[in-house]
């Protein structure tokens, strides 16, 4: 019907031609400033004829790579200016190392009996050739921990390498005051301090309750049946606690003196003092030997651990027991048991009227043992796990059986004092006691 009007309406009779379409119009809405595409003109027969092709030029030959050096990385040489891959400037003169300017006099080039380079103090292992030009480190304190260390990697400082330094460096913030670090006394504007390879930390449930379901796991696995009341006598730190550095001596009379501040309180259910987790350990095996030598080398360094011949007479037995966790708390005791003088105050540590501390001294305490054929690498997973989810509370049943995997996660206020003791090599944790104590004087500052 509508078209019958339009008909009878028009002056033309009939329908009008219809309106070209109109062009939609641009878009202007911020994020989207674009114009609509216009219908292409029709080709002309001209422009429709292919242009004849143009002859590729040959692919040039890739240049072979050149083959790892095989020449043994002597002191000679590390000398001369380098970049690592985690951003910090390196300059090797002599055995002396300097990282951005900053002379790391406890940590110069350590060598090996045939004169080849060992490792940078106890920071960097000797890996070997990566390329020409650079050289291979793992981040680790000593050799027998570096095979599973995160990778540091040194490049030779050529002009165009340190152009592209400059500016890793300019997009992480160092420009600027931030640039001489030499003149600022801001801790952590450093080139090389922030790390840049490290990852973010999350508070990711998943992750922790997968260590969980690990650490139990392996516990389970080479837990001997029930819980063994073992004295602390019998204890000495096993070779994989806090990556080989052994105990802090400070958090060792640190434990001490609250014992005897505020008195031992004996662990009843789940309050009280941590359970050790230890190996029963053959003295004369390989990680026997390993343990009984690394401490016996950090107590004959150390006069404030327990003399060398309290621990001489239970290295001639045929077996001890080597603490994965509460080693410190073992020691602890140890300086009861010796009577041994306060690094702190001049007093001894006597037992007096502390009926639980004098049973937790001369009787041991309820631990678990696992067996001594735990390889290294799941003694290091223990004692790191038993460390860092200190905050996932768990029990232990009379028979020794634990379940942690489910272990709820204690969010109660800690102090960071207590948090930071968990997770610090031993050299780390002396400085943090110190600091907590407010010790201002002593011969282990810069030790």
């Amino acid at each position: 019907m509508g078209g019958v009007v339009a008909s009878i309406c028009s002056p033309c009779g009939g329908s009008p031609p219809p309106a070209p379409p109109k062009a939609p119009a641009a878009c202007n809405v911020a994020g989207y400033n674009f114009a609509p595409e216009q219908p292409a003109a029709p080709a002309s027969p001209a422009a429709a004829a292919p242009a004849p092709a143009e002859p590729t030029p040959p692919p040039k030959p890739e240049e072979p790579p050149k083959p790892v050096p095989t020449c043994p990385i002597t002191l000679e040489t590390l000398q001369g200016d380098w970049v690592n891959s985690i951003g910090a400037k390196i300059k090797v003169n002599g055995t002396e190392v300097s990282l951005n300017g900053m002379v790391m006099k406890v940590h110069p080039v350590m060598l090996s009996e045939d004169g080849t380079v060992a490792s940078i103090g106890r920071i960097w292992q000797m890996k070997g050739w990566q390329a020409e030009d650079q050289i291979e480190f793992k981040e680790a304190p000593s050799r027998e921990v570096m095979e599973f260390a995160r990778s540091v990697v040194w490049t030779r400082a050529t002009e165009e390498k340190m152009a592209a330094w400059t500016e890793q460096m300019a997009g992480l913030g160092y420009t600027g005051s931030s640039k001489d670090v030499m003149s600022r006394g801001v801790e952590g504007c450093c080139p090389g301090t922030c790390d840049a390879k490290a990852k973010i930390a999350v508070d990711d449930k998943d992750r922790d309750k997968a260590e969980l379901e690990m650490l139990n796991k392996l516990i389970q696995e080479y837990r001997l049946p029930g819980l063994s009341v073992v004295p602390a006598r019998r204890v000495i730190p096993d070779f994989s606690n806090r990556g080989h550095t052994g105990l802090s001596v400070e958090h060792v009379h640190y434990l001490a003196t609250s014992f005897k501040d505020k008195g031992f309180q004996k662990r009843s259910g789940g309050i009280g003092h941590d359970i050790p987790v230890l190996v029963k350990q053959d003295a004369k095996s390989d990680l026997g030997q390993k343990s009984i030598e690394n401490w016996r080398s950090k107590v004959k360094e150390e006069a404030g651990f327990p003399p060398v011949a309290h621990y001489e007479r239970l290295f001639k037995q045929d077996e001890v027991y080597t603490s994965l966790g509460n080693g410190h708390f073992n020691q602890a005791l140890n300086l009861f048991f010796c009577e041994c003088p306060s690094i702190y105050k001049d007093a001894k540590y006597a037992i007096d009227g502390d009926d639980a501390l004098k049973e937790a001294v001369y009787q041991g305490v309820a631990s678990i043992v696992l067996r001594s054929d735990i390889a290294l690498r799941d003694r290091e997973t223990i004692s790191r796990l038993l460390n860092s989810k200190r905050e996932f509370k768990w029990n232990v049943g009379p028979d020794g059986s634990v379940d942690i995997s489910d272990a709820m996660e204690d969010t109660s206020t800690c102090k960071q004092f207590e948090a930071l003791s968990k997770v610090l090599d031993a050299v780390e944790l002396n400085c943090l006691v110190r600091s907590e104590l407010g010790v201002k004087d002593s011969h282990r500052i810069g030790q």
